[in-house]
């Protein structure tokens, strides 16, 4: 029995290998499809921004995408634009090139397209005179009644120019009748004297006006042109010579152009656009006494307090609005019987804010806010003496 039981086991690999039995060979399977792809954007992935997708997809003749945001496109790497933040479900659909059962043709992402404002405040900046002193003030804006936050006191007679950095939340504040430039923090605390035309070394620093922030620089409109230095007021000097005195200015990061209008009191007027490296001058508008000014970048307007010059385009006192270049001019609010120093615009809520006195010094005025065309103007914010101003979205 035991001698059987080997013999079998040793006939085993010849039954398996017999004739009878064949090895069949399956081939090479078909390329599958699978879908798939990256994307980079501009601006950090701050609306708005663009999109790039790059295809990384396999074995796939046909594309169709959907970018969740109501825009389609059939190209094999498409770039496009954002404009709102949000969570975007990106769908990439890939035409096979076989029919087999394991292609994978839809590959989808989310992508988030992050909200520049996350974790800032919306607030309107302005400054006011007053009889023996002026300040610096802040409201948060929102849907309630005004609720105004004064910075801390500093020797301010005349603050006629302001303008926030949001990257390190500092607010500036310049008085051009005593040639300071102060600096405080988003929340109106800690005043530091940054610039003072009597110190050796900042004479530059001369009836400050018009503030700007371009990247590490601050720049100021003094008579002589305008005026830079370090974010702390170290190295000061001359940026640009060709204006003769900018009372306001801004920069405006879409077209990397400043705007200006440049005083008439003293010099010759007129509003002023100029490359940021100085080049391509232009006066759209020449000789108006524009004494502030503030472009919407949103939507490629500009608006100019005028005060009233006999032979130009802006004959009465008021505040105007135009395109860039200076076209389509009209005049779309009033501003009481002296000068106006401040513009500002919340873009959130479709307003336009402009100061308006009737003394200079007295609580006797109010900041107006209307709809961005001038309609619908209300008093928001009565009792005060006005003068710069500025909104802007920053970290309190």
């Amino acid at each position: 029995m035991k001698k059987n039981l080997i013999y079998f086991l040793m006939l085993l690999p010849a039954l398996f290998l017999a004739p009878g039995c064949q090895k069949y060979e399956v081939g090479n399977p078909l390329p599958s499809t699978v879908a798939d792809f990256s994307y980079s954007a501009t601006n950090s992935s701050k609306a708005p921004c663009v999109v790039t997708f790059t295809n990384k997809s396999l074995n796939a003749k046909g594309y169709l995408w959907d970018f969740g945001n109501g825009q389609s496109s059939t190209e094999a790497n498409p770039v496009v634009p954002f404009s709102t933040p949000g969570l975007f479900t990106v769908k990439l659909t890939c035409t096979a090139v076989n029919d087999v059962y394991y292609n994978q043709l839809i590959k989808t992402m989310v992508i988030n397209i992050k909200d520049p404002n996350a974790g800032l405040t919306q607030v309107l900046y302005y400054t006011t005179r007053g009889p023996v002193n002026g300040g610096a003030h802040l409201v948060v804006l929102n849907d309630n009644a005004p609720v105004v936050q004064d910075f801390a006191s500093v020797n301010l007679p005349r603050p006629y120019g302001i303008t926030v950095d949001t990257a390190h939340s500092k607010v500036y504040v310049s008085d051009y009748s005593i040639n300071t430039i102060y600096r405080f923090d988003a929340d109106g605390t800690n005043p530091l004297k940054i610039l003072d035309g009597a110190v050796a070394g900042q004479e530059i620093c001369q009836s400050p006006e018009a503030l700007m922030i371009v990247g590490n620089k601050l720049y100021w409109g003094s008579p002589g042109g305008i005026f830079r230095s370090d974010l702390d007021g170290k190295n000061p000097e001359v940026y640009n010579s060709a204006y003769e005195f900018p009372l306001d200015m801004q920069y405006d990061p879409k077209t990397n152009k400043v705007y200006l209008v440049n005083d008439k009191t003293d010099y010759t007027g007129g509003y002023f656009s100029l490359n940021f490296d100085g080049t391509g001058s232009a006066e759209p508008i020449p000789d108006i006494d524009g004494t502030a000014i503030e472009v919407n970048t949103e939507t490629g307007k500009v608006y100019i307090a005028g005060y009233a010059s006999a032979g130009t385009l802006m004959p009465d006192n008021g505040i105007y609005m135009s395109n860039l270049d200076g076209t389509s001019l009209s005049k779309i609010g009033d501003f009481g019987t002296k000068a106006t120093w401040g513009i500002a615009i919340d873009n959130k809520r479709g307003k336009l804010f402009w100061s308006y006195k009737i003394s200079n010094s007295n609580p006797d005025g109010k900041i107006i806010r209307a709809n961005l065309d001038g309609s619908g103007p209300e008093d928001w914010l009565k009792g005060v003496s006005p003068h710069a101003m500025l909104a802007a979205w920053i970290k309190l």
